[in-house]
């Protein structure tokens, strides 16, 4: 056991999304999905062997009581004992606001306690542990294009693009009213096009390739974004409705489409469990979307492609 360790690890984005687990325990999921890592917001999380014999879990600066258990279940996978064991984790990011700080911070936990704990756990092994705290969380073990296989394996893809970048607009910063685990729940058990969803959701996977090798940017935007319509679709489907987008959002999306269709300029949305908005562009075309934005009332962060992914910052022997 080291004395103390420090990792992070980025948010990622998915441009084929996961929404259904068919497997709880193991936490497979019923499809594949596609995403992007980014630098613009990441999780840092501190491992600390103290001196008393408790176990402590810090989120953002604050003793998390409420988060704690599920913390110790989860270093479990590494530890049988944690008394005097201190995790201090913290998002550059909202906080469970569907910006992936989930993602983020299981990544950077499961790279951080495998280094504490010594246990030396390979890729396949970290990322089969790390997606029992978040599913998503497995994507961001690794930089740019991440595959997560519907049998639960993870791929690095290759990202053919250098020029483009991806803008976060924050419609809000608060805490989702249904977490991601509760509502695909209920979207599995009750949305009327789940099976569909399933469905297309392979053929968008194996299209994301295929327009990927072949650089052609304008036709994977249009796929991506009409796969992130769909996941929510299916959640507005669910019983009880599953509401994540605003009326701001869809103006949002409104205006990026109705852009782009006069040829303003190409960029394309992709939105995750929540109601903030991706936006996926040329760099050419930042300046010109970002007035627009301005200008209507939206805010707008941009991010490039994180080349990094889960990394050890510190370490420190007993």
């Amino acid at each position: 056991m080291k004395s103390k360790v420090i990792g992070r690890a980025p948010i990622n984005i998915a441009l084929i999304k996961y929404w259904g687990k068919k497997d709880e325990i193991e936490v497979i999921p019923f499809q594949p999905s596609i995403s992007l890592s980014l630098d613009v917001f990441e999780s840092e999380t501190t491992i600390t062997k103290t001196k008393n014999d408790k176990f402590e879990f810090f989120l953002n600066g604050k003793e998390n009581f409420e988060e704690s258990q599920k913390i110790k279940k989860f270093l479990n996978y590494f530890s049988d004992d944690l008394n005097g064991v201190k995790v201090e984790s913290k998002n550059t990011g909202p906080t469970a606001a569907g910006l992936a700080s989930s993602a983020s911070g299981f990544a950077a936990l499961a790279i951080t306690a495998n280094r504490f704990f010594e246990k030396k756990f390979n890729l396949e092994k970290l990322a089969t542990i790390t997606r029992k705290g978040s599913g998503s969380a497995i994507r961001s073990l690794l930089p740019g294009c991440v595959k997560w296989n519907s049998d639960g394996s993870l791929s690095k893809l290759t990202w053919p693009f250098n020029d483009i970048r991806v803008g976060i607009s924050i419609i809000s910063d608060k805490k989702k009213q249904i977490g991601s685990t509760k509502a695909m729940a209920t979207s599995v058990k009750t949305s009327k096009i789940y099976n569909d969803w399933i469905n297309q959701s392979f053929i968008d996977a194996e299209l994301f390739e295929f327009y990927k090798n072949k650089k052609d940017f304008s036709s994977l935007g249009e796929l991506f974004e009409k796969n992130a319509l769909l996941m929510h679709k299916v959640c507005e489907l669910s019983n009880p409705k599953i509401q994540y987008l605003t009326s701001k959002s869809y103006e949002l999306i409104r205006l990026i489409q109705n852009s782009r269709k006069k040829g303003i300029f190409e960029a394309f949305v992709t939105m995750d469990a929540g109601p903030n908005v991706k936006i996926i562009t040329k760099e050419k075309n930042i300046n010109t979307i970002s007035e627009l934005l301005i200008s209507k009332g939206y805010n707008v962060l941009w991010s490039n492609i994180d080349t990094e992914g889960a990394k050890i910052i510190y370490e420190s022997e007993s």
